[in-house]
This record gives C-alpha cells, sequence and structure tokens, in this order.
C-alpha cells in the first residue's frame, strides 16, 4: 500500500479508492454500504487505530444526513441522465457536483475522527468489519478480503 500513518483521510482515500474503485462500487451497489466510510474504516485500520477507539454508530449518525440528502440524490440524478445521451454536459455537471459533496463529507469525516488514537493495534479487517455492522449490513468477508490486500 502506497499510504502510510500521516496520510490525510482525503490523501489516503484518493489512493487507495482509485486502486480498489470496482471493489468499493460493487460494496456500495450489492450491499448498499457507505464507500466514505468504507475509506474511513481502511484509513483507521492501517493508522493501527483500535476498533474500540471508533463510535462507528455515532459517526453513522452524524453522517448519513448529508449522505441521504446531498449526494445520495446527487448519485441518482447523475445515474437517471444516462437514460437522456443529449444530457452528457448536464450528467457531467451532477457528477462533478456529486463528487465535490463527496470530498467534502471526506473532510468533515476525518474532523470528526481527529480525536481517534492511533497506534499499532487493530486491523483493518476489523475496523471494516465494525463499520459494516453498524450500517445494519453483515459484512461481506469475500469482498472485504479483496479490499485490504
Amino acid at each position: 500500500m502506497t499510504s502510510n500513518k500521516t496520510d490525510s483521510l482525503s490523501a489516503f482515500a484518493a489512493s487507495f479508492y482509485q486502486q480498489r474503485q470496482r471493489l468499493f462500487l460493487q460494496l456500495q451497489d450489492e450491499h448498499a454500504l457507505d464507500v466514505l466510510l468504507l475509506l474511513a474504516a481502511c484509513w483507521l485500520g492501517q493508522r493501527g487505530t483500535p476498533v474500540t477507539s471508533v463510535d462507528w454508530a455515532g459517526l453513522l449518525q452524524r453522517h448519513q444526513p448529508w449522505q441521504q440528502q446531498v449526494v445520495s440524490p446527487l448519485r441518482a440524478v447523475r445515474r437517471a441522465l444516462r437514460e437522456w445521451p443529449q444530457a452528457e454536459a448536464l450528467r457531467e455537471q451532477v457528477k462533478a457536483s456529486e463528487l465535490a459533496a463527496e470530498w467534502a463529507q471526506l473532510a468533515r469525516l476525518e474532523q470528526w475522527l481527529a480525536p481517534v488514537v492511533s497506534g499499532e493495534g487493530e486491523t483493518m479487517a476489523l475496523q471494516l468489519q465494525a463499520c459494516c455492522r453498524a450500517q445494519g449490513v453483515s459484512p461481506p468477508s469475500d469482498l472485504l478480503r479483496q479490499l485490504i490486500r
């Protein structure tokens, strides 16, 4: 992995997501898991943050309003615009807005997680499992194993 413990969440996410985009989208589309929270879990795991240091339920509660009211509607519009090839320029604008909303939320997630201590303890797998459980999803072990390779 090219990231290290001093990387910001945004820097980590940019690199980690790019390398595993297909898996993240599969977890999002097939298992209704939030990619931003999965990225945060991977970042915390990579930093050695103990899973007991993270209030995943509280983090989800803070995160969901933005996800549900801003990101998800933009994603739905972007996907709907695929049906209208003549609206490609509009679709690209909506996509840019969706990405901007996600980057803004990643910055907020990093702020919310700043007080959490990093260490040498837990693994990325444990953070991912806790993240999935907080979202009410049984962790899809095969996909999570591929994600942390």
